[in-house]
């Protein structure tokens, strides 16, 4: 192959049939550009002429429901949380809502610290606390703390993250629409380092998906849910109680949508413990389809094409990058020479964004998290094929104030 000029370069890399291997080489890249790129793109344009926007309730504005605001029960899930619990029941009891109409139940899982019972004690006459006899994980928390409610919506939340205090307003304004079912919030990472950058990536998407008609899952520190819509008996070893939970609602025929005024905070956590935190929620996606199969089936999924492109198409990129990488390998040519080099650079950047960190810069970062995020996905089959994970949780620490 003489490359000795660049007319030599060019007549190389574009004329010429592909070989063989070469087809299945971009076939593979083209895939893992369609997921993450191409599918939004299309959402894009979807929610820009398809949108479907919210309908008011007949004879009340859209603040309120049958012209009053509904009775809103907060349900903090927690196993030994301890100040981050105490500071979560005080920003619930601070939100920009009528007291009377808001009340905080913290679904307690056997916690052996005492915060429970501490933060009751900041206001016995609107928190209440269910604990779960012994350590049975999350899902089973909830369960119990949800048949013990009495709200008309269910606002559900983690301990770590702060709220706005328009955010139970903001949550319960689109259930004025009736076929509304749930609403989720925006969660917002402070910080620029890789998994930030995914994280607001990835809120885009949420966002036009809900534009479109219904969102594929909700974002568990801060959704809303009619109680009627929350199943009363949950899997006890489900992982991924904010997908399970809304698509059981999709299937019954409600939209879940976003609240984009409903805001809360959060610290972006390193890319390590943001893969320890993915590698269980991957690991929750196959467990998923396992507990719904019915949402590989086009004829009873409402969402299927989101739901496939959103979540399937992401676990299968691992191996086509994979694919791609061994195909540039082994074919001949100058173009898969290219695309070897490209990913070879790609991992090369995302070695140096593991060790070096915030001084690698973001392009290295940005790499440092896609590879990462894609391995994890690898991890989280691995983990469901050996049943290796726990269904309790493990509480993280706020680094720094939010």
């Amino acid at each position: 192959m003489n490359l000795s000029s660049p007319k030599a370069v060019l007549e190389s890399l574009f004329n010429g049939p592909p070989h063989g291997v070469e087809v299945l080489m971009f076939s593979a890249l083209a895939f893992i550009v369609a997921t993450y790129v191409g599918y939004p793109v299309v959402l894009m344009l979807f929610s820009r002429i398809a949108a479907k926007p919210l309908r008011p309730a007949v004879g009340g504005s859209p603040d309120t429901q049958g012209g009053g605001l509904p009775q809103v029960t907060c349900i903090v899930a927690a196993h030994n949380e301890g100040e981050q619990l105490i500071a979560k029941v005080r920003n619930l009891l601070d939100l920009d809502y009528p007291a009377e109409r808001l009340k905080v139940l913290i679904a307690d899982d056997s916690s052996t610290d005492g915060s429970p019972a501490r933060a009751r004690a900041l206001n016995p006459q609107r928190v209440q606390v269910v604990s779960n006899p012994s350590r049975q994980g999350k899902s089973c928390a909830l369960v119990h703390a949800v048949k013990a409610s009495e709200g008309d919506i269910l606002l559900m939340c983690d301990t770590r993250q702060r709220f706005e205090a328009g955010v139970a307003r903001a949550l319960v304004r689109p259930f004025a629409d009736p076929s509304v079912g749930a609403v989720t919030g925006c969660l917002l990472l402070e910080g620029t380092r890789g998994p930030g950058v995914y994280w607001r990536y990835e809120l885009a998407i949420r966002k036009m998906e809900a534009r479109v008609g219904s969102m594929v899952g909700v974002t568990g520190a801060i959704y809303a849910i009619r109680r009627e819509c929350f199943p009363l008996e949950l899997p006890p070893e489900t992982l991924l109680d904010d997908l399970y939970v809304p698509m059981r609602a999709v299937l019954a025929g409600w939209r879940v949508v976003c609240a984009e005024d409903a805001r809360a905070f959060d610290v972006e956590q390193g890319v390590e413990r943001e893969f320890k935190r993915k590698v269980r929620t991957l690991t929750g996606n196959y467990q998923l389809v396992a507990l719904l199969p019915w949402l590989l089936l086009p004829w009873r999924n409402p969402l299927f094409w989101q739901f496939a492109w959103h979540k399937l198409a992401r676990l299968l990129c691992p191996w086509a990058l994979a694919l791609a990488l061994l195909c540039s390998l082994v074919a001949p040519g100058l173009r898969p020479m290219l695309i070897a080099m490209l990913l070879l650079g790609v991992c090369a950047l995302a070695v140096l964004g593991m060790l070096r960190g915030e001084r690698a810069g973001r392009l290295a970062r940005l790499c440092h998290t896609f590879l990462a995020l894609n391995f994890a996905a690898v991890l989280g089959l691995w983990n469901y094929l050996r049943g290796d994970f726990q269904v309790t949780w493990n509480i993280t620490q706020q680094k720094g104030p939010v």
